[in-house]
């Protein structure tokens, strides 16, 4: 599974494009027409099963041909046309995601200077972001929020707060009243209810905290937890300036073709590591660390500098960190020195002093790897180009 032929990758996203072409062109197909992409499909799926790249390319060719020639009678109005052509690029473009390149934030700032997380500054004073600050916002990653109460009443004690998002760019939250009324605030969920973020307690005297319980999207629940459940009409609920974390693409075709590389960034997920503590209904998350020990590796920290195999580290990452300037800190000492377990990799944050990463953890399965942080694209600040 982990070095999967590309034209393995191929096949089965040609599967599924037959598929969905089946499934939204039964009712007109002709029946012969039917039958015969029916058959196509099935001789497909048996040569993906004997791993036949000379009758994978065939079969791709003669399915290609026979669905373009599948209604050669019906004439697409240009609505549908433009429908189809919408349809089949949300179809490439889910197979660019699945199996070459991933757009992921950067939720905490484990990995800063080199990558920034989600960070907030809270405000006392009343204040209105410009014309300016907003369009200058949306280039930056700056979003400003001054959420007001609007109404008077009480909030819903099951779920005052519901996390969503606008796009891949703007997280934001909904807070939620007792007769169903809801108000929008522009700023993720850990940020406002962190007491060193936006200070939602602070201005509202309510404590909102997560529960074990998992909403239908597979997010967390949040009840009011103490303090009071009213706000009145005009209330400041949450003042501040949120710098949004990076976006960057990941490279998830790199692993299929060479091996990991220390030092470089990487993106994993957490599915079986024990030591990473989250409610194993919300699944599995993904993680950006830089790969600090590949397998068979001894890593030995002595603050501030990391030593692999008996050296001082080397690689330009590494030697950023250890430099403990331009906002850097050195690695801190903790959990080491160990020797890195077959297909097992380290996972270290740049940011040491403020990471959880394998010297808390242990190490991450190679079957977990996702791929190499390739290209920060947005925001549009020093970190945007490649990543190093």
């Amino acid at each position: 599974m982990f070095f999967t032929p590309r034209f393995i990758k191929n096949a089965k996203l040609l599967l599924k494009g037959v598929t969905r072409f089946l499934d939204y062109k039964r009712d007109v197909l002709p029946a012969k027409k039917l039958e015969e992409i029916e058959g196509l499909k099935i001789d497909l799926v048996n040569a993906i099963k004997e791993r036949s790249s000379t009758r994978i390319d065939e079969l791709t060719e003669t399915i290609n041909k026979t669905c373009q020639r599948a209604l050669p009678e019906a004439r697409q109005s240009s609505l549908a046309e433009n429908v189809e052509v919408f349809f089949v690029s949300i179809v490439i473009a889910m197979g660019i995601r699945t199996y070459i390149a991933q757009p992921f934030q950067i939720p905490t700032g484990s990995m800063q200077p080199t990558l920034n997380g989600i960070i907030a500054e809270r405000r006392q004073d009343d204040f209105q972001a410009s014309f300016t600050d907003k369009a200058l916002g949306w280039l930056t990653g700056t979003s400003y929020v001054n959420a007001i109460a609007d109404q008077d009443g009480e909030l819903d004690m099951r779920n005052p707060l519901t996390e969503h998002q606008w796009l891949i760019f703007r997280p934001y939250c909904l807070l939620h009243y007792a007769d169903g009324h809801t108000q929008k605030i522009g700023a993720p969920i850990r940020q406002l209810l962190d007491p060193d973020g936006l200070g939602f307690v602070d201005f509202t005297g309510i404590q909102v905290v997560p529960t074990r319980g998992i909403s239908p999207d597979g997010k967390p629940i949040y009840v009011i937890a103490g303090g009071k459940s009213r706000v009145k009409q005009g209330q400041p609920l949450a003042r501040g300036v949120v710098h949004n974390g990076d976006h960057v693409i990941v490279n998830k075709f790199a692993y299929h073709f060479r091996t990991p590389t220390r030092g470089e960034v990487f993106v994993f997920t957490t599915k079986n590591i024990t030591g990473i503590d989250l409610d194993p209904r919300q699944g599995s998350q993904h993680y950006i660390k830089r790969l600090g020990g590949l397998p068979g590796d001894a890593l030995d920290i002595q603050s501030p500098n990391l030593f692999v195999n008996g050296k001082l580290a080397e690689e330009p990452g590494f030697l950023r960190v250890m430099s403990a300037i331009d906002g850097y800190n050195g690695y801190q000492q903790r959990g080491m020195p160990i020797k890195v377990r077959d297909r097992g990799y380290v996972a270290l944050g740049d940011n040491s002093y403020n990471s959880s990463d394998s010297r808390y953890w242990g190490f991450v399965p190679q079957q977990n790897l996702v791929g190499c942080g390739s290209f920060c694209y947005w925001p549009l600040t020093k970190h945007w180009g490649p990543i190093r």
